[in-house]
């Protein structure tokens, strides 16, 4: 493909979702000289060791111990290279500036998706804690790292990393990482209608050791109570429900089955698709119930009552939330409302999902910007 070379610098530990989602297998498979410097001991050390996942990794791929050898392994990239990273925030932004004293190399990110907590949390104290977040932010970041390409998959997205893009970026708008998946998915085959559970590892989930929370963790209940409430639905319903296992999740890890309820790994946008409706407690992916214009509901239950995200986003999408904790006929009532109400899926989507209703990959749009700098640079 020539002599331009990309490196990923991802700030968590890396998966093979990462893998996917980050482009990285996109463009080996185009040709690419690329490489992945996996720099979580330098932002975050010790999160690989609290949080047991499915890590993955491969020959390209290199754990960077320490800031110096992360300098010294960008040092030597040219004008032609680029810098593919997925970090954002105060420390970041100051490793950002180091990286950009050392080389040559064009910078480029992709920020492809926000969440409507990040901008519309629900009640006057989450909302003014968001003012001081964003405040802090701007105080905190003194310097506006400014990236030469910043792609973008929202408009919130501009709104949240904003200390991003300086008055040289050059922003490009596409979809999210979620939409951008969509348009790949193939359909989950299952012999009878079902429903999906979009789990969202909210009992044990390892962001709370990434951002220090103190969450309640009554595993015991809160699985308890989801079987019951899962055969009540099959039961009322008559469909089979399916649990779209969260990527790191670790209660449902190298589980196939929960008290005879399915679970699938890393097909959420799979079951989503060829789904009859959808469950969930506030998730990201819900992005792939709007895509493919799926019925949904959110529900909560004592157990998960300091997840703030349900709100947000039932909240975004002018939801009600159902309660669980004891189901009855009026429960049944309650989901077949919400499951007729489609009323802001496209102002969701515009909000949250993509610049562009279209077909066109936000990869393929990326390739073209490598491919349109390396004739400039060859001068050709």
């Amino acid at each position: 493909m020539g002599t331009l070379k990309i490196v990923f610098i991802p700030n968590l530990p890396y998966t093979y979702r990462d893998h996917e989602r980050f482009g990285v297998k996109y463009f080996i498979d185009k040709g690419y000289d690329v490489e992945v410097l996996d720099i979580h001991k330098i932002l975050i050390p010790g999160y690989k060791e609290k949080v047991k996942i499915d890590y993955w990794t491969f020959d390209l791929h290199i754990e960077v111990e320490n800031k110096c050898d992360l300098l010294n392994k960008i040092k030597s990239l040219k004008a032609n290279d680029f810098i593919f990273f997925y970090i954002a925030g105060g420390d970041a932004n100051i490793l950002l500036h180091e990286m950009r004293k050392v080389t040559k190399a064009k910078f480029i990110t992709y920020m492809g998706g926000s969440i409507p907590d990040s901008t519309e949390p629900c009640g006057i104290v989450n909302n003014m804690k968001l003012f001081m977040y964003m405040l802090i932010r701007k105080i905190m970041i003194k310097k506006v790292f400014s990236t030469d390409y910043y792609v973008s998959g929202s408009k919130k997205d501009e709104i949240i990393f904003s200390d991003l893009i300086g008055k040289k970026t050059k922003v490009i708008q596409s979809h999210s990482r979620d939409y951008n998946l969509c348009l790949s998915t193939k359909g989950y085959k299952h012999d009878a209608p079902y429903c999906v559970f979009l789990d969202t590892d909210v009992i044990n989930a390892s962001d709370y050791e990434l951002f220090d929370i103190k969450a309640e963790k009554n595993i015991e209940n809160y699985l308890k109570k989801l079987i019951i409430f899962f055969k009540w639905i099959e039961e009322n319903f008559r469909v089979d429900v399916i649990i779209a296992a969260h990527p790191k999740s670790r209660i449902y890890l190298h589980k196939d089955n929960i008290d005879g309820i399915k679970i699938v790994h890393s097909q959420s946008s799979a079951l989503v698709k060829n789904s009859e409706f959808v469950i969930n407690e506030g998730t990201t992916a819900v992005s792939y119930a709007i895509f493919f214009k799926k019925p949904l509901f959110f529900f909560t239950l004592s157990e998960i009552s300091f997840f703030q995200h349900t709100c947000s986003f039932a909240k975004a999408l002018d939801k009600n939330i159902i309660n669980i904790d004891r189901v009855t006929f009026s429960t049944y009532k309650e989901i077949v409302n919400e499951l007729k109400n489609y009323q802001s899926y496209e102002k969701y989507k515009k909000n949250y999902l993509t610049y562009a209703d279209n077909k066109i990959s936000t990869f393929d749009l990326i390739n073209d910007i490598f491919k349109n700098y390396k004739v400039v640079e060859n001068g050709t």
